[in-house]
């Protein structure tokens, strides 16, 4: 009996931490990293190293180290726009602007410093330094903010970003039919969407019957989102199909806003092919 009360007195205390700090229990698949060795031009690494890995549009810095072997890692980071600045004593501070993070991504930016003082900074330019995604496996397509704002998104409910999913290979979409719902009946390399799973900023949104996504976020409030289809890690153990992945945009250092207007008038359409041409519409 004491056994018992001790087990249930574990579970509640479980259960309370989960809902005291619900942030830290959000799947890990919304941030990306961005790593990478610094070296000296002889090619040799340099330990010690500071490296500073700094969002663009918020200004949020993480502050880093090189270790022994001269490598840095900046995990947990937001989608969206970095610069990476490295410095140590004897070189030149190395700067790599315009990193783009995608959705779980691992892009590995290598700087090399040149001999000089510190306070020089060289600019590493996209073309010596390119963003490989060596450290993963997975298959998958990442849809981009621009893509968002500029290709049309409808659906019969409307502007609907998942609209998007068949622009990543493999993916086909039924829509108009009985039972496809607002989303559309997607499938990704033959998969049933119920085997899919769908999730908005860590949390899973994923419909408990016939699949799809339960809820459907407005278009502007998406930063990007990305289909991953086969070979992901073991977090997204849960589902058997694909993974699509959603992150809504964060505040910037810079007011900002949109408004849009979706009008489709029959009148515009063109005539049904076995309609009579010399009827009116």
């Amino acid at each position: 009996m004491k056994q018992v009360r001790l087990a249930a007195a574990f579970t509640g205390f479980v259960l309370f931490l989960l809902v005291l700090f619900p942030y830290q229990t959000r799947a890990q698949g919304l941030f990306g990293t961005i790593s990478g060795i610094v070296t000296d031009p002889s090619g040799a690494v340099i330990p010690a190293a500071t490296v500073r890995v700094s969002n663009v549009n918020t200004n949020v810095t993480k502050l880093l180290a090189t270790n022994s072997a001269g490598v840095y890692s900046a995990g947990s980071l937001n989608p969206g726009t970095y610069k990476v600045e490295a410095e140590a004593k004897g070189f030149k501070t190395a700067v790599a602007n315009n990193i783009v993070l995608e959705v779980n991504a691992n892009p590995k930016v290598d700087l090399t410093l040149p001999v000089g003082l510190t306070n020089e900074v060289v600019e590493v330019t996209a073309a010596n330094t390119p963003i490989l995604q060596t450290q993963q496996s997975d298959l998958g397509q990442t849809v981009s903010q621009r893509q968002l704002e500029q290709l049309p998104t409808f659906s019969s409910s409307g502007r609907n970003l998942y609209s998007l999913l068949p622009l990543a290979p493999g993916v086909s979409q039924q829509t108009g039919c009985e039972f496809c719902g607002n989303n559309g009946n997607v499938r990704v390399s033959g998969s049933r969407p119920r085997n899919d799973d769908n999730v908005l900023d860590g949390s899973t949104i994923t419909a408990p019957v016939f699949g799809g996504q339960a809820v459907t976020p407005s278009v502007d409030a998406i930063q990007e989102f990305r289909i991953e289809q086969n070979s992901m890690s073991a977090e997204y153990g849960k589902a058997g199909g694909a993974i699509v992945i959603a992150v809504s945009k964060s505040g910037t250092n810079t007011f900002h806003g949109s408004a849009y207007e979706y009008n489709r008038n029959q009148d515009l359409n063109a005539r049904n092919y076995f309609e009579d041409p010399t009827q009116r519409k």
